[in-house]
């Protein structure tokens, strides 16, 4: 029980600090879907991208495929149960590398406080 604890307490600055970033990324990317809503141009720019993870466990690719499709303009498509990789529609890929490191950093925070 105690080691149980100490994991736990471990874990819960690294949570804090992806709830915080998460948080700020759901609001930057509402106030850029809003934009582009509310705008008479459209430069919108969709693409499905495989997006390769570091998930080691269902638990770790579900928790990051649900973070990145409750981000406005990003979706969730399908996981490759073999690789964890995530396929994801996104409406502003202006390149893959730059969707993919866009991702990366969320994807860091959720695993360090996951593991």
């Amino acid at each position: 029980m105690e080691r149980r604890l100490l994991r736990w307490l471990r874990r819960l600055p690294h949570a804090l600090v992806f709830v915080v970033y998460f948080l700020a990324e759901i609001t930057r990317a509402n106030l850029r879907v809003t934009l582009a809503v509310i705008t008479p141009r459209l430069d919108l720019r969709p693409g499905i991208v495989r997006v390769p993870t570091e998930a080691r466990t269902p638990l770790e690719v579900t928790m990051l495929a649900n973070a990145i499709t409750m981000t406005p303009g990003t979706l969730t498509l399908e996981v490759d149960l073999e690789t964890y990789d995530l396929y994801v529609h996104g409406l502003y890929v202006d390149s893959v590398e730059e969707f993919r490191a866009g991702l990366a950093r969320t994807q860091r925070l959720l695993l360090k406080a996951l593991r």
